[in-house]
């Protein structure tokens, strides 16, 4: 409970969101946990021409200190994905939380000295990007993992020098409708998968590409269900779009929702701050948008998402790759064939099938 009503304080996140958080934080720790008992070497066959009558085996040895990099919208359990491994294996941990969202990594510092590790194996300090760079650039930490936008997670690799690297970056999740789909099972699902956290997901759905054959049918409900969304204090349990973690960042969908209007595009529900004080911004559906339109080509992390009719399947394929991310899509089809064109076409890390991202 805990820990759940200081990441929805610190990090806007809504109740019951952050409530699954920290399920997924318990697994993510068990996970480690269970790694503990399995990590270990092999036997490699090398009994053949110089080898022959020898056996060789290896032994897995931890690289060393980890500098960790954790972003705010899964303040504990980002950090925990590489906290958690790395202290299953042997290694130490510098860990720069988000500024915005640090203290949730603070208290789980203090479990860890409560639980008996040793002072100096979990380290968690704040800093500006600039002020983290030693933790990137010093030999002495072997390996840097990062979660965060693209342009600063590349960054650090080139200055990161013979590290290992591991970088989780930015998203632009679509969202396929077919002519097949179940029209009224799903508008609900999507909208929450546009928008629950304002958005602020790298997997949120951002574009949705909608059949022809069922746009009609569709639309009207995907707008009813977007307008029932519960926006407003995430400390409420009926709330799913809470504020945005910063007045910077309202303000840039908002120029990004205007400047795709000015383009020609077409706001059908939200498009406008409903409170300023509190960086709630509505849950924006919007069409006809231009394709170098930062809302199609970045990534918002925010409550808006794109909704485009298309004429066929193979279009929507095509649309979905026109993207420089490739996180993950979802596709909703009765169609096997279709199921598995997308699983071949889409270059995507996971292709989710009647579900979103």
């Amino acid at each position: 409970e805990e820990f759940t009503h200081l990441i929805v304080a610190e990090a806007g996140k809504p109740l019951s969101y952050a409530k699954a958080e920290i399920s997924r934080c318990k697994m993510t720790l068990q996970c480690a946990v269970d790694l503990t008992l399995h990590f270990a070497g092999e036997e490699v066959n090398v009994d053949y021409n110089a080898g022959a009558g020898r056996l060789a085996f290896t032994h897995r040895f931890p690289v060393g200190p980890v500098s960790c990099i954790s972003p705010f919208n899964f303040p504990l359990n980002l950090a925990l994905h590489k906290i958690a491994p790395a202290l299953a294996v042997g290694c130490s941990v510098v860990l720069k939380p988000s500024p915005f969202a640090p203290l949730v990594c603070h208290a789980f510092a203090a479990l860890c000295e409560k639980a008996g590790y040793p002072a100096g194996v979990v380290n968690v300090f704040l800093a500006d990007i600039a002020e983290a760079e030693p933790i990137v650039k010093d030999d002495r930490l072997k390996m840097l993992s990062f979660t965060g936008s693209p342009q600063v997670g590349w960054y650090l690799k080139s200055i990161a020098g013979k590290k290992k690297v591991t970088l989780e970056l930015g998203g632009n999740a679509s969202v396929i409708v077919d002519d097949t789909a179940d029209i009224d099972a799903i508008a609900k699902t999507i909208a929450v998968g546009a928008f629950l956290y304002a958005g602020q997901i790298c997997i949120s759905t951002q574009r949705i590409f909608v059949h022809e054959a069922v746009w009609d049918r569709f639309i009207p409900q995907l707008i009813r269900e977007t307008e029932a969304l519960g926006v407003g204090d995430p400390s409420s349990p009926d709330v799913l779009v809470g504020p945005m973690i910063d007045d910077i960042h309202v303000d840039r969908i908002g120029s990004w929702v205007d400047s795709a209007v000015k383009s020609g595009a077409k706001i059908l529900t939200g498009g406008k701050i409903i409170e300023k004080a509190h960086r709630l911004y509505a849950p924006t559906l919007i069409t006809n948008v231009a394709r170098n339109e930062k809302l199609v080509c970045e990534e918002a992390f925010g409550p808006v998402a794109v909704v485009e009719k298309v004429k066929s399947f193979e279009e929507a394929l095509a649309l979905t790759n026109d993207s420089v991310f490739g996180l993950q899509a979802g596709v909703f089809t009765q169609r096997v064939d279709h199921m598995k064109r997308a699983f071949r076409t889409l270059e995507v890390g996971g292709v989710i099938v009647n579900n979103v991202p």
